[in-house]
């Protein structure tokens, strides 16, 4: 009997989210529990965006506009600053399809993507379900990306180079100079896919903004999502910037209506809440600050971070730590999956959060 699949797709692992709130619930009975494990925007939607869904509710017997022109309009004004056109933005369904559609519509069978390895796991998975050979890099001691070894593993074959910045799970950076001297040594026909998920969370002018350089270098695409600031991850929208040729061939891939009618109108509204993105991060920064000093003060190891969650290393198996939080109520994400078996990495909450958080970790055996 033939096998009823491929060997990549017998090899793959379903991608593995942050436990919900209602699991916890179920099976340990803790009645409010603090989900600090998915980075998440803890305040939620714009009002702006929960007024407008409540609208669309009544038009869901229609389906969406499946090129998202109002949303795409709306996009390119609020990126007029770096020279972005319609014709430059593809949406898709979180950034996680438009990886999909990177690999589907440039990287031929017998050709393969280059990233750093731990970074999101999206990458591996959509190659090994395309069949498509991948080439990791490890990451330097402090856990950021070492783009002068990315550099040497690009071959004959490479056609895509992922790279995260920030990176997911390490909330690390590489600088202007490092990445620009990526660029001057990287061949132009190698696409350069920047995810920059975590951008708006930045606050070192020394890290580079890919949509600074998306005019100038036609084979980089550029993505950012409404998942994270924005707080519309469970409506799923993302979008990538580039070139409009590589922007005309993945929407041939793209599957119609791929972005459903509440979640184009939440996001263009979620852009008109400025006032929602500036608490957003004002309540970041204020939680970063606080949880990194205070890891500091109770000799817990952890990265810096540019993002809204941090990766904390206690020096040994993490699971334990783990389940003891989850019984506390809190859930964060062990990162075994990314060969981080000694860490969790911990998203950003109120102000409430953080500190019972902290006061949780403090309770715990050898913390």
């Amino acid at each position: 009997m033939k096998p009823l699949v491929t060997q990549n797709i017998e090899s793959l692992r379903p991608y593995e989210p942050g436990k919900p709130v209602e699991e916890i619930q179920r099976e340990l009975g803790v009645a409010d529990p603090i989900k600090m494990a998915s980075n998440e925007n803890p305040l939620g939607p714009s009002p702006k965006a929960i007024e407008v869904m409540k609208s669309a509710c009544e038009q869901m017997h229609y389906y969406p506009d499946g090129g998202c022109y109002y949303l795409k309009e709306k996009l390119a004004k609020h990126l007029k600053p770096y020279d972005i056109e319609p014709h430059n933005l593809i949406i898709g369904n979180g950034t996680n399809e438009i990886i999909e559609f990177v690999i589907r519509t440039f990287v031929a069978p017998d050709e393969n993507v280059v990233t750093g390895d731990p970074s999101f796991i999206i990458y591996k998975l959509a190659g090994i379900s395309h069949n498509r050979e991948e080439i990791t890099v490890p990451l330097k001691d402090n856990l950021c990306y070492d783009l002068t070894a990315v550099n040497r593993a690009i071959n004959d074959k490479t056609k895509v180079v992922f790279l995260a910045n920030p990176n997911n799970p390490t909330g690390r950076v590489f600088d202007i100079h490092e990445f620009e001297h990526f660029l001057t040594h990287t061949p132009e026909d190698i696409i350069i896919c920047l995810d920059e998920a975590y951008a708006e969370y930045v606050d070192n002018s020394e890290i580079p903004n890919g949509l600074e350089y998306a005019p100038y270098r036609s084979r980089l695409i550029v993505l950012r999502t409404f998942s994270k600031i924005y707080g519309l991850a469970g409506l799923r929208v993302g979008y990538g910037v580039s070139d409009k040729s590589l922007i005309s061939y993945m929407d041939r891939v793209r599957p119609p209506f791929n972005v459903n009618r509440m979640a184009q109108a939440a996001a263009m509204a979620a852009l008109d809440d400025q006032t929602h993105i500036r608490k957003s991060i004002e309540i970041n920064q204020k939680g970063r600050k606080y949880l990194q000093s205070e890891f500091k003060r109770f000799g817990i190891k952890y990265y810096p971070s540019q993002t809204n969650f941090i990766l904390i290393d206690f020096g040994k198996p993490a699971d334990s730590y783990y389940q003891a939080l989850l019984k506390k109520g809190y859930i964060t994400r062990p990162v075994k999956n990314y060969n981080l078996p000694n860490c969790l990495r911990i998203t950003i909450g109120t102000d409430e959060q953080n500190r019972g958080l902290i006061q949780a970790l403090t309770e715990l055996p050898d913390a």
